[in-house]
């Protein structure tokens, strides 16, 4: 049991967090109480779903109401020392003033919130958290940009050259004898998180991209080489071109190909190579590094390291498979928040640790996912709005 004065604390800590005007050791308390009980961080995470979905617009147009109501939250604070359960209603009741008082809470004002959700279905709860499905914008040489989901012509022509779209599939194709450009017009491909597309090149390369990654690339090839530029995570078939290599810019390396398959993943600022075929060399400050089939290099701020690797764990997203041996659980729900785009709280960072070996559908739904997790009895998930809290 807490007296009215420390929920309004609590409050104030979450007006200033959503905010971002939460100082660092606000944000430590904040964090402590989260951690206390998996509750408190379901009542947190309601606030900022209700947020996301644009509730409290009415108390944005009555600022005057927000001022009436912050007027009666103080009096209630300073004249009024009963106690009060945690799961009581006038903690969240008053904490929504505070928050409200930022334009940022969500129709508490206007009716008492009361913690529903052991009434409530849970479709009812929560916004499903889905699989990743086709997403992709593409950005064109003029600054245009056509969101694949909602575009629904099957062709363009765009400065010479023909872009044709079918399901989860773009293609650029220059036809034979048409006029070569002199110089390269570059289009950008971005994939959401949640997201996956693929991509064939002028050249009749062949790329996969993941959830949350980008590939900056020409429309045609212009001159002695074929350059590319990505960020995230992409697996490759390139053409065999032997008068023009590929080339792959990511971070600082440089990956250069002629015709070969392999497998980039650069989400951090580590950059991971994984050769399926054929044979690349990569350029690290000033350095080369040649690369066989089967084997991975990491590069990252302590330098190169190649490693033998298991070549269907890397590139399984590709074929529709999480693929996980012994890997560590953060790194775990790091691929999964992309794919499924959720947010991750673990009441207890020590389970971060913990390792994990297995296959698993990538359209698997996240409760299915989850629960195979929870097979080690080791850890635990709660899902609310888009949030997974991991517990002990």
């Amino acid at each position: 049991m807490k007296d009215l004065s420390a929920y309004y604390e609590i409050a104030r800590l979450i007006t200033a967090e959503l905010s971002e005007t939460i100082m660092p050791e606000e944000k430590e308390r904040l964090n402590v109480w989260l951690a206390e009980d998996e509750r408190h961080y379901m009542r947190y995470c309601r606030i900022r779903e209700r947020l996301k979905r644009g509730e409290g617009e009415n108390v944005f147009r009555n600022p005057e109401r927000v001022r009436e109501d912050m007027e009666k939250l103080k009096k209630k604070l300073s004249g009024n020392k009963r106690r009060f359960l945690l799961s009581g209603n006038y903690f969240w009741r008053y904490a929504a003033v505070a928050v409200f008082t930022i334009g940022i809470a969500i129709g508490l004002i206007e009716r008492p919130w009361e913690d529903r959700s052991s009434e409530m279905s849970p479709m009812a709860q929560q916004p499903a958290v889905l699989p990743g499905s086709y997403k992709a914008v593409l950005t064109l040489a003029s600054g245009e940009q056509v969101n694949l989901e909602e575009w629904c012509r099957d062709s363009l022509w765009k400065d010479g050259t023909l872009i044709r779209k079918r399901k989860g599939e773009l293609t650029y194709e220059q036809k034979a004898g048409d006029m070569q450009q002199e110089e390269m017009l570059f289009n950008t491909i971005t994939i959401p998180r949640s997201g996956e597309y693929k991509l064939v090149l002028s050249d009749g390369t062949k790329v996969w991209l993941n959830s949350d990654s980008k590939l900056e690339f020409p429309n045609t090839f212009v001159g002695d080489e074929r350059r590319v530029k990505l960020a995230g995570e992409a697996y490759f078939e390139v053409a065999k071109n032997k008068a023009k290599p590929f080339r792959v810019e990511v971070e600082r390396v440089e990956v250069v190909v002629l015709g070969t398959s392999f497998n980039i993943h650069a989400y951090d600022e580590a950059v991971k190579t994984t050769l399926v075929e054929g044979a690349v060399k990569l350029n690290v400050a000033g350095k080369a590094y040649s690369l066989s089939p089967g084997f991975e290099a990491n590069v990252d701020q302590g330098g190169v390291k190649i490693v033998k690797s298991d070549v269907y764990e890397q590139i399984a997203w590709k074929d529709g498979k999480f693929v996980f041996r012994e890997k560590r659980l953060e790194e775990v729900m790091s691929i999964l928040s992309r794919w499924y785009d959720f947010e991750i709280f673990y009441q207890n960072a020590a389970v971060k640790d913990l390792h994990f070996t297995g296959n698993i559908p990538r359209h698997a739904t996240i409760n299915e996912v989850l629960k195979f997790l929870e097979r080690t009895h080791l850890v635990h998930f709660s899902v609310v709005g888009r949030t997974v809290i991991v517990s002990e």
